[in-house]
């Protein structure tokens, strides 16, 4: 991984609170949360863009509130995460469309995202209270990590680098994502055994397979309409809000923003 990488990661594991803001889909909420902890380590867990037609938002302004996002992030490099959603897959790959898409703007957000994806991971891992917590935008499930990285460890740290790794350049990124990314379940259309890291659905851990061991996850892609999932192994935060994850009195969890 590049100094600045590690240096974020870091800088994660040192941080006694982290502010997580699910899928953007061209939503502001996070502007609110980053403007009320300044100094916090935020990780976005993908999907900027592409709205949803019956919350009112356009695809223009999905491409400026994204556009906002890189800039915030690139202010602030040393604290801020941003995480490959399924909704960033299908512009990096051009000949990708299994979901609503900006299709006027398409070649733009390509580029866009073509000139900064070393701004992008695909996942992070912070460790508080002696656990550790993994982030990527769906999730990882056993059956689809041991289809494609058999033998490499499934820790956070391990499997971040592992993910990280194929994001070195854009060849070798795309050649993932047609071989591996788009792995996606019967649960979303697709014929996969398991979703990917940015496909897989949170209904599908009860029924075929369970997530990774040793470590809990955070992540969003699977929009629920109140309030998140928050189980003993992992977390849904795809819930139009945003969270802490947050350590007090030797204990750590996940607080909605707002009523911490």
């Amino acid at each position: 991984m590049n100094n600045v990488i590690t240096a974020l990661l870091f800088a994660l594991q040192l941080s006694a609170q982290v502010l997580v803001i699910p899928d953007i889909h061209g939503r502001t909420y996070w502007k609110e949360a980053t403007a009320k902890y300044p100094n916090l380590p935020v990780i976005f867990l993908g999907d900027y863009l592409d709205p949803y037609s019956y919350e009112g938002i356009t695809s223009e302004e999905a491409l400026a509130n994204f556009k906002e996002i890189l800039a915030f992030k690139k202010a602030n490099m040393d604290r801020v995460t941003l995480l490959i959603g399924n909704h960033e897959v299908h512009y990096i790959d051009t000949a990708l469309w299994f979901s609503r898409k900006d299709t006027i703007n398409a070649e733009y957000i390509h580029q866009l995202l073509q000139e900064n994806l070393p701004l992008f991971l695909m996942a992070t891992h912070v460790d508080l209270d002696g656990k550790s917590y993994l982030f990527t935008h769906s999730g990882i499930l056993e059956a689809w990590w041991k289809k494609y990285f058999p033998e490499t460890p499934t820790d956070a740290a391990s499997v971040c680098n592992a993910l990280n790794d194929k994001m070195n350049d854009s060849a070798t990124f795309v050649a993932f994502i047609d071989d591996a990314l788009m792995n996606i379940s019967k649960l979303r259309r697709g014929n996969a055994e398991a979703g990917s890291c940015v496909w897989a659905d949170v209904r599908e851990q009860p029924k075929k397979t369970d997530f990774l061991d040793g470590t809990y996850q955070v992540f969003g892609h699977t929009q629920l309409r109140k309030k998140a999932i928050i189980k003993k192994s992992f977390a849904d935060l795809d819930c139009r809000k945003a969270f802490l994850l947050k350590t007090k009195d030797g204990h750590t969890k996940i607080v909605e923003f707002g009523k911490e």
